[in-house]
Formats: C-alpha cells, structure tokens, sequence
C-alpha cells in the first residue's frame, strides 16, 4: 500500500507531502502508477510460423493521484484548495518520491474536484491529479557513488589470530580498473567526476565488457576538475580549473567516443591516458541511480 508520497515542483516552487496515516492537510488516496506498455516491432516471412520480435520500446505511463483535501486548525478548506490549485500546473513538470524511489510527471489537466457532495462537506473535499510520466521508469532517490579503487592489493598482516580484521602495512600493486554492479532492471547513465593531481593528456574511461570508451582529447593538470554526464537529456562535457572558471569541453571529446552506459549486473570499467604512468594522477568516481520498472 502506498502510504506516503511528496511531490516536489521541478521550478522550485515547493513541494507537498501527502500521507494516508495523520494526513496534514492533504490525504492520500490509492494512488495508481499505471503500466508502462512494451511496443514491439515483429515481422514475419512466408511460410515462418510466430513472428521475430526484433525491437522493443517503452512508452510513457500515466499517473493517477487522489486524495481529499482536510481543513484543520493551521488552514481553512478554502486556502488549501487555492494552493493546490495553484501548485499543480499542466505546464509545468514535477518529481514524486515514494520510499526512496522518484519519477519525473506533467499533469495533464488542472486539478479535479468531486461534485458528488457524498463524498465532500465543509472541511472535506475529494480531488484527482492525472498526470503522464514520459520516462516510465522510478530511479533512486539518491545516486550510488562508486571510487575507482586504487588500493585493492595491500600487505596485511593478521591480529589476534584471525579474529580481528588484519592490519594493512602497504599497498602492494595500484590498480585501475573497478567493479561496479547496477542492480537495476536496465542501462543507466553515469556522471563520470575525475579529479586530476598531476599531468593528464587525453583520460579515457573504458567499458572493458564492450571495449567501448568516452574520453577527452586534451591536457589537464593537477587541480583541474573533469565531469563528463552520459545521462539522456544531460550529456556535457565540462572541466572547471583551479581557479574555479569552467569551460565547455565537449567539442574536445575522443572520435571514438561511446556515450558509456551502466548494464544492468557487473560492469567493469578501467582508467586510460596516452601516458600510462599518468593514470597514478587521476582520481575517478562514477556516480549513478539505478532505474526499476516498478515499485511496491
């Protein structure tokens, strides 16, 4: 059951929590997320029996909020008709957390009021949000950050008989590769942040999976700061200097770049430059949200 959800303006005109338990001012209904439908295209040949699905495609999913609006003591019936009247806009797009999960909608009309007086009274009045989620997908509330392990094989030695973890002396070998698992249901853009503390020319980060790779034609230095994002709709490229002035370096990326995607399960990445030593001078994180087809 869902219990509680905030919608939060995408324009930064607020939000609203609604509750089903001790609702404050507005309570939550049986809020249904809709399906997110599959579009296949088939084809089929003489004499073939069934047809070869050769591509799949989501289409968007429609939302439905209800609830009722509750007067009480901190405001009248009225009043907080007039806010949701004028905080839900068909022109507008907005975010819907649920349990740690969110997804983005635009509503599709302004807010529906019953008329069934059954239903509203003078502190009690019945309303419906409709609303279309062009990407159906819920993705985490707060992303997964993943470092580049540098570090990964140290001397130990043990303490107390193996019964306490054992005391690193020294890093043995620095690797530049690292596992990173998506436990999501499908690809997912990354935001790519590589901190340079020496001479850097031309990073690459590497699917070594798919020998796919995006990178950065060009020479950085120690304090300089790369974020390269390959989420649909956000793709940039920028590096922001130790002075703090920030240029668009997007023109500057690799002719072989691959906009990198995270399958969904083990993926392992690996750090690149024209000068192997180099590596050594690049910090690396890889932050992402998984994406789900549902939640409970």
């Amino acid at each position: 059951m869902i219990d509680e959800i905030k919608i939060t303006s995408l324009t930064g005109r607020g939000s609203v929590t609604m509750q089903t338990q001790s609702p404050a001012g507005y309570c939550l209904g049986r809020v249904d997320w809709g399906q997110a439908g599959g579009a296949h295209q088939a084809y089929t040949a003489f004499n073939r029996i069934g047809e070869f699905i050769a591509s799949t495609s989501l289409g968007s999913r429609a939302l439905s909020i209800p609830g009722w609006v509750i007067e009480d003591s901190a405001a009248t019936l009225k009043r907080r008709c007039e806010f949701l009247n004028s905080f839900i806009s068909p022109v507008e797009d907005y975010e819907l957390e649920y349990h740690g999960r969110k997804i983005r909608f635009r509503p599709d009309s302004s807010v529906v009021y019953s008329r069934d007086r059954r239903s509203d009274n003078r502190v009690l009045r019945r309303f419906l949000i409709q609303a279309t989620c062009p990407f159906p997908l819920f993705s985490s509330v707060d992303e997964t950050v993943v470092p580049f392990d540098s570090s990964a094989k140290l001397f130990r030695f043990s303490t107390d008989f193996g019964q306490v973890a054992p005391l690193v002396f020294a890093t043995t070998e620095r690797l530049y590769n690292t596992r990173i698992n998506n436990p999501g249901g499908f690809a997912t853009g990354v935001t790519i942040q590589i901190t340079f503390v020496g001479n850097v020319t031309n990073p690459k980060i590497r699917d070594l999976k798919t020998n796919q790779a995006i990178g950065v034609d060009k020479s950085f230095v120690a304090g300089d700061r790369l974020t390269i994002c390959t989420i649909s709709g956000r793709k940039a490229v920028t590096v922001r200097h130790e002075d703090n002035s920030e240029e668009n370096y997007i023109r500057h990326r690799s002719i072989d770049t691959v906009w990198l995607q995270l399958a969904p399960g083990a993926n392992i990445w690996a750090i690149e430059c024209s000068e192997l030593t180099q590596r050594a001078n690049m910090r690396v994180n890889i932050l992402f949200t998984p994406l789900h087809l549902e939640v409970e």
